[in-house]
């Protein structure tokens, strides 16, 4: 009898634990573990990016590309990062070499096609834009954590749209 009533506490605990979480993810709207970055589509992320006048950042990855998993596995990883990301960005992830659809200026193409729209030939290219979809500027290759974090302070302190060029900005974050 006293295994039966501490089995049930048990479970009870465990399903209290369950619903709590579920209920938290629901509440953030994304089903991301804790600390991951809340990755979205492109369709819907670009409407997002309008609704809640944030910059977006975009992914454009293969599945193929080595310098591709490393920044999932360290820069998208690295906890200053993705705070960053899920606070001041709408982001977003494109294969581009899917022929998943997405919407782009009223037009219906593929990711591979939104890719070679923007002129992604190298792996991954990462495009900026700002909260209205206007392109910013791309970013190839991979960026660790330490060099990643400036561009994106860059991008939401505006200094782009103010004219200041990202070398010159880096030298304030060094004073």
């Amino acid at each position: 009898m006293k295994f039966s009533k501490g089995l049930a506490a048990l479970l009870a605990v465990v399903l209290l634990l369950g619903v709590t979480a579920c209920s938290k993810k629901s509440e953030q709207g994304s089903t991301q573990p804790a600390g991951a970055i809340n990755w979205m589509g492109y369709t819907e992320g670009m409407k997002k990016a309008k609704e809640t006048n944030k910059p977006v950042m975009v992914d454009f990855y293969t599945s193929w590309c080595k310098y591709c998993k490393m920044l999932d596995e360290t820069t998208y990883k690295d906890p200053a990062i993705v705070e960053i990301l899920n606070r001041d960005f709408v982001v977003i992830k494109i294969n581009a070499e899917s022929e998943n659809k997405v919407m782009e200026g009223g037009k219906e193409m593929t990711e591979r096609e939104l890719a070679g729209l923007f002129k992604v030939t190298g792996f991954p290219t990462i495009w900026f834009f700002d909260a209205n979809g206007k392109q910013i500027a791309p970013l190839p290759g991979y960026s660790p954590p330490e060099d990643f974090k400036p561009v994106l302070t860059f991008i939401t302190s505006g200094s782009y749209a103010k004219g200041i060029q990202f070398a010159d900005y880096l030298k304030t974050l060094k004073k």
